[in-house]
């Protein structure tokens, strides 16, 4: 049905989809709160209110995605991160993060558990956007760092995003 459509086009509506459905939202009861009849005008600025902070979130989301396909499926389940793939894999508790950081090519994320394992997540890998909310979970996650940090993309080196708040001993 779309083969009529570029698939750069069709991965860039995938991927802004969800932020033009949230714009059509807060248009939508922009219209009704200057045009409505009665109270129709409180209803449609709610909605557009709502449309709005469906907008943040969706802007949030499509910058959080990464162009292309990777291989390997990722799973967040039961508070656990799982990234199966053919090279490898692992499971790592969300409660056991210790670091997560952004590798160098800018194309995986480096999930760093308490015992020292890395865990390389490709971030194009299928079921990537359930990573926005897990990485949100993180307590004093700074969500605006990790975008900032895919926006621009490669580094020389891998950049750190975000590191567990434990209390460090001085010695």
């Amino acid at each position: 049905m779309l083969d009529f459509i570029r698939p750069e086009m069709r991965a860039a509506i995938h991927r802004w989809g969800e932020t033009g459905g949230a714009l059509v939202i807060t248009l939508v009861g922009g219209w009704w709160g200057l045009t409505g009849p009665g109270w129709v005008p409180w209803a449609g600025w709610l909605l557009a209110l709502v449309g709005a902070g469906l907008t943040l979130g969706a802007i949030q989301r499509a910058r959080f995605t990464a162009k292309g396909i990777a291989t390997g499926v990722i799973e967040v389940i039961e508070g656990e991160i799982r990234y199966l793939g053919p090279r490898g894999g692992g499971v790592v508790a969300l409660d056991h993060v210790l670091a997560l950081s952004l590798s160098a090519d800018a194309e995986f994320w480096l999930v760093e558990s308490f015992d020292g394992t890395i865990l390389a997540i490709p971030r194009a890998a299928t079921g990537h956007p359930a990573l926005f909310d897990a990485f949100g979970l993180l307590p004093g996650f700074d969500m605006k760092r990790l975008l900032r940090m895919v926006d621009d993309g490669p580094a020389p080196r891998a950049r750190l995003i975000w590191r567990h708040p434990t209390r460090r001993l001085l010695t």
